[in-house]
């Protein structure tokens, strides 16, 4: 046992901090986006042997955005820990998060031989940044996405130095579960098929195919049922996924997303996962330059001495996803799983340059130390107010409300805890982020049709025999709800009444459906 800690003493070491700050940061309130509401009804729905089907609804559609391996572990969680648990749930992303700390300092020796110092500040980094420790206590992909990057690197970077097939399966059986995790995963296949061409690796063709087969099973099978493919192409085309009508993006507007893009990825988003926070300081411009610059170098140094082929590959293909993507999604959350990587290459490329290259070195090992720091700055003011939450939490995430400091979203959550115990067992809801409201209310849910076209709207209530609808009391003349479904509403209000608010801040307000509205058009 004494050999074993003299040995990896460092990793536990880092294990350890990387456990702790993660508790220090854990924050046991849902997050008021969407998705996870969207992954625990997913996980709901396989433990209620309805795989992948949209439970909250009436219809219960088979589900067309999210792939089955994420929502199926937090299954394996609800059916361990109760469905209701979000401690637990959350639990499960703070230990990808540790895991992988451990797989990126394995990842660490593999390409850095020597500089111990220099390892130990990457994965200082790595542990400490606010884009990487943020997400270990959400009920989102990001840490388990993080944690299969990785591995997949790993793996990559073993068969490059056993050349054992071993190792090149673990590899694609990563990559696998990397396309099960989330539709945009495929562009690991792509990577891989580049690297086969370009070293000439013809064995592993027939092998990757195949398992790129495997990737799309789930794809292919929901293409089959419903005739749909993934949505991240539409959100691509589309100038919002969220509001359709507004029609396809053309060439002008798709080049200005993508410089929209590029400026707030290389100004914004890249070096606040590097510092926490950019503040409008003329000093904050060296945060921006070196991760622009050592970019740059690591790309011109890969393709001009055929190194890294994979490597850059990966990082690229899926930085141009990032960067054609709709600007509504250009947040610090899609560049998480790949900031390991970024830090990597960038830093691979430094070790390269011949001139000055001890001056280079402590130059970097200052830069990474300010932004160890500054990262700590930013998240400690925070950790109080978490570890109050966590220490007076039952785990019951209902209760976990009261925590929330914004009214707005609070009086969301309450109507929503209401409606559980004053609402028939049969009601149809309609309200925004209906994931979210199924999750407290356990009521069917559907989402507003964001129009104010009568006729539309009228047939969208009946056809999903909405009972009652979550109206969002707010004055707002930029709020898509009061571009849209409010102006119906406040048109036919004498076909709604009012329910429940919560008097002292009526953000929202439950109102129930007159059928008669049925027969108005």
């Amino acid at each position: 046992m004494g050999n074993f800690f003299k040995k990896n003493y460092i990793i536990l070491i880092l294990l350890s901090i990387s456990i702790l700050w993660g508790i220090l940061n854990f924050d046991i309130l849902l997050n008021e986006g969407g998705d996870n509401g969207r992954y625990m009804m997913l996980g709901r729905s396989i433990i209620y042997g309805k795989f992948m089907r949209e439970i909250n609804t009436p219809q219960e559609d088979l589900h067309k955005q999210y792939p089955p391996f994420y929502p199926f572990l937090l299954s394996i969680m609800m059916l361990i820990f109760g469905k209701e648990n979000i401690f637990m749930m959350k639990v499960l992303s703070l230990t990808f998060y540790v895991l992988s700390v451990l797989v990126f300092y394995k990842i660490l020796t593999k390409y850095i031989k020597g500089n111990l110092g220099l390892k130990i500040l990457l994965c200082g980094l790595f542990i400490f940044s606010k884009n990487i420790v943020e997400w270990s206590s959400l009920i989102l992909t990001e840490s388990l996405y993080i944690f299969l990057v990785l591995m997949i690197i790993y793996f990559f970077k073993k068969y490059r130095d056993d050349k054992k097939i071993s190792s090149y399966i673990l590899l694609l059986i990563f990559s696998t579960l990397m396309v099960f995790t989330r539709g945009n995963g495929t562009i690991v296949f792509f990577a891989l098929f580049l690297f086969i061409i370009v070293e000439k690796e013809k064995r592993l063709f027939p092998i990757t195919f195949l398992f790129f087969l495997l990737s799309q099973t789930w794809g292919i099978y929901l293409f089959i049922k419903t005739g749909h493919t993934s949505s991240y192409f539409q959100q691509v085309i589309y100038k919002n996924i969220y509001l359709p009508s507004k029609g396809l993006i053309n060439i002008k507007t798709f080049f200005q997303r993508i410089l929209f893009n590029l400026t707030t990825y290389f100004t914004t988003i890249i070096p606040k996962s590097y510092i926490g926070k950019i503040k409008p300081t003329w000093y904050y411009f060296i945060f921006i330059l070196i991760p622009i610059i050592t970019f740059i170098g690591s790309i011109i140094n890969s393709f001009y001495k055929k190194k890294y082929i994979f490597e850059i590959s990966f990082l690229l293909l899926n930085i141009m996803l990032l960067l054609i993507w709709p600007e509504y999604f250009s947040t610090d959350r899609f560049f998480a799983p790949f900031f390991s990587l970024f830090l990597l290459l960038t830093t691979l490329f430094l070790l390269e340059i011949k001139i000055k290259k001890s001056f280079i070195l402590y130059t970097y090992f200052l830069f990474l130390l300010i932004c160890i720091g500054l990262n700590i700055s930013f998240l400690s003011s925070d950790i109080p107010r978490k570890n109050y939450m966590l220490k007076e939490t039952d785990f019951n995430f209902r209760n976990d409300n009261r925590f929330r400091p914004e009214f707005g979203i609070r009086t969301f959550y309450d109507l929503a805890i209401w409606s559980k115990n004053n609402v028939e067992d049969d009601a149809v809801i309609m309200t925004a982020k209906p994931e979210l409201f199924y999750i407290f209310s356990n009521r069917k849910t559907v989402i507003f049709p964001y129009t104010y076209e009568a006729k539309t709207v009228i047939d969208y209530i009946k056809k999903n025999r909405v009972k009652y609808v979550v109206y969002e009391n707010t004055k707002n003349p930029k709020r898509l709800a009061n571009l849209t479904i409010n102006v119906f509403i406040n048109s036919y209000r004498n076909y709604f009444s009012y329910v429940y608010t919560v008097k002292d801040r009526p953000f929202y307000i439950l109102l129930k459906v007159d059928t008669l509205l049925y027969y108005q058009y």
